[in-house]
């Protein structure tokens, strides 16, 4: 005998209502049924004629879009956009999908006849259009093709002025591109909202004013991170571990320019009285210095994976004493481990040059050359100070390879001026002084970057309207660390940028033998050339103003023999340096256990 059915059961997909579908399918999500609400979908648009069935091919796209059937989705986007050409929201939806695909043009192509067909409209979804014209701009941002991505913002902007993110963008874009001044006029944008909504990165190569660094730092945490609950996992003060247990976190674990300064401080700890951990969420980059960085650390977690809570639990399964962050504001930073309280101290390093504004960090690892008594009260960090410079100087003897000048069609007797940081560091007042450089030294060449076809136009024009010819600027593109060393040794001088100083390139330079000239202000970020070079007692490569600056780079291209003097006495330092990181890393430990012991 059967059984009958049951009266509340639910009813067949294919006599559901639409309404009736998407309550369902939002039930079975809630609690964790996604295939079961996959299989919904598919029941109910294989029979049913609904009018209004482009909704279902919508919804059933987003849903195999969050579980990764990258291919599905795609075909349910198509024919919702079958029935309903005109839906902006499926476009921008495909078009993400064509760019984790790495089709660009397709996605581009998407997003612009959403625009477009806005255009046409008579009362338009504005929101729909800015979405996607930040999409256009982020993705062009990222093919590094400044001036589309300027332009798509700029469009977005006059839809909604409002836009905190869509402003931080445009105002980097614009350093990216070289486009001084930086700041110009937007149609509702006012030079408020630019100052407020620029990015702390920016802001460290547009201003020396410590103040504006700050007041930027706690703009974008308050925005960004504002809604992070800080709650306080550990609630000891200390562990009593026979030996102290210190935790790295950090993506750079490679060879960036973080990393690539870590490798000799991680293996200079004193393993009789300190247990080093790594939380490595690094990619694999396959070189051989990332494998060296990995067996630096006793012991090393990746946790790529891992949502920030959870590695949050892992720190605090480990016991981790001190917690060292080597993000801060940059990239990749993953600031919700921290606003747990994984550990009883916790401290920032090296990822960020300025105060984070974060109120979860007890201090900041720096020396007083870097950061000084009086520029303390701009940092919401105290302050951790090490013996020598607080940039490590990594020692890297490996064989370069001798590159020659004629390779990059540098004439043999040229006077060469070397300038290898990230082009959005060059601001418009440093490019004045390099060109009077060219314009008072004769046969001096400046040697830059590369980045990108529409930032090297820039230059050169900006190059052109200063006066200066087109043979006296060099531009080659971005090489590997091992051949961008080998570069330098081709340079008769190194140019330290300012107000956003060199760090990791700095140490480079140095290793190579080439002279530096720094330029140093009243931010962390501008006295790191100052650091390195004062720590190896090398005061006379540090000016105070852009005129002494000037004068001094002229005077060293000027003179074989002052050049001579200085790569003699940057030699002899450089065959200390291992001392120097003994000395550096066994003042920062010194400095946890006096924060440790205050704990107590």
């Amino acid at each position: 005998m059967s059984t009958p059915a049951r009266q509340d059961a639910n009813p067949p997909e294919s006599a559901m209502s639409l309404a009736e579908l998407i309550q369902l399918a939002e039930v079975l999500q809630t609690n964790g049924r996604e295939q079961e609400a996959v299989q919904v979908y598919r029941h109910w648009l294989d029979q049913s004629q609904d009018e209004q069935r482009f909704l279902a091919w919508f919804n059933f796209g987003a849903l195999l879009q969050k579980l990764n059937l990258i291919d599905d989705a795609q075909q349910a986007y198509r024919t919702c956009l079958e029935l309903r050409p005109h839906m902006a929201q499926a476009s921008i939806n495909l078009g993400l999908l064509q760019e984790r695909q790495g089709h660009n043009d397709v996605a581009l192509s998407h997003w612009s006849n959403v625009v477009a067909q806005a255009l046409l409209q008579t009362n338009p979804d504005k929101g729909l259009q800015t979405m996607a014209l930040n999409h256009m701009g982020r993705l062009y941002e990222k093919l590094k093709q400044y001036d589309l991505a300027e332009q798509a913002l700029a469009q977005s902007l006059a839809f909604d002025p409002h836009q905190a993110g869509a402003i931080q963008h445009w105002v980097h874009i614009r350093q990216k591109a070289c486009k001084w001044p930086v700041y110009k006029k937007l149609p509702q944008v006012s030079m408020n909202d630019m100052l407020m909504y620029t990015s702390p990165l920016a802001m460290l190569s547009l201003s020396e004013d410590p103040v504006m660094q700050l007041l930027c730092a706690h703009s974008f945490v308050t925005r960004t991170y504002g809604q992070l609950k800080e709650e306080r996992l550990c609630q000891v003060k200390q562990y009593g571990h026979q030996k102290i247990r210190i935790g790295y976190v950090s993506g750079d674990l490679c060879t960036h320019a973080v990393g690539l300064l870590m490798a000799d401080f991680i293996e200079a700890h004193d393993r009789e009285r300190f247990e080093i951990y790594g939380y490595d969420f690094s990619p694999e980059d396959g070189s051989a210095y990332r494998e060296r960085l990995k067996k630096s650390f006793d012991h090393i977690r990746f946790v790529h994976p891992l949502s920030e809570a959870q590695i949050a639990q892992v720190v605090m399964h480990d016991e981790i004493d001190v917690l060292i962050d080597l993000h801060g504001l940059s990239s990749g930073a993953r600031p919700g481990i921290f606003a747990l309280h994984p550990a009883p101290l916790q401290g920032t390093y090296l990822g960020y040059i300025g105060t984070t504004a974060m109120p979860w960090f007890d201090f900041v690892v720096c020396d007083r050359w870097v950061l000084p008594e009086e520029l303390t009260p701009y940092f919401k960090e105290q302050t951790l100070y090490l013996e020598g410079s607080f940039i490590p100087m990594n020692k890297d003897d490996s064989m370069l390879r001798t590159a020659q000048r004629s390779e990059f069609s540098i004439a043999q007797d040229a006077l060469v001026m070397a300038a290898f940081g990230n082009v959005y560091k060059i601001n418009d007042a440093m490019f004045n002084v390099w060109c009077n450089i060219l314009q008072r030294v004769e046969k001096s060449v400046l040697w830059l970057i590369d980045d990108n076809p529409a930032t090297t136009r820039e230059l050169k024009q900006q190059a052109k309207l200063r006066g200066i010819g087109e043979h006296q600027i060099i531009f080659t593109p971005r090489a590997t660390h091992s051949e961008y060393r080998a570069r330098i040794q081709l340079a008769d001088v190194f140019l330290d940028n300012f107000p956003y100083n060199c760090g990791s390139t700095t140490a480079d330079v140095i290793s190579c033998g080439v002279p530096i000239v720094t330029l140093y202000g009243k931010t962390m970020v501008s006295r790191m050339g100052k650091s390195i070079l004062s720590s190896l007692g090398l005061h006379e490569l540090i000016t105070a103003t852009p005129q002494a600056y000037e004068d001094l780079v002229v005077s060293l291209l000027s003179s074989p023999e002052k050049r001579e003097k200085v790569r003699a006495h940057l030699a002899s330092q450089w065959a200390n340096v291992h001392q120097q990181t003994q000395r550096n890393v066994a003042s920062f430990e010194a400095g946890l256990m006096q924060r440790l012991q205050a704990l107590a």
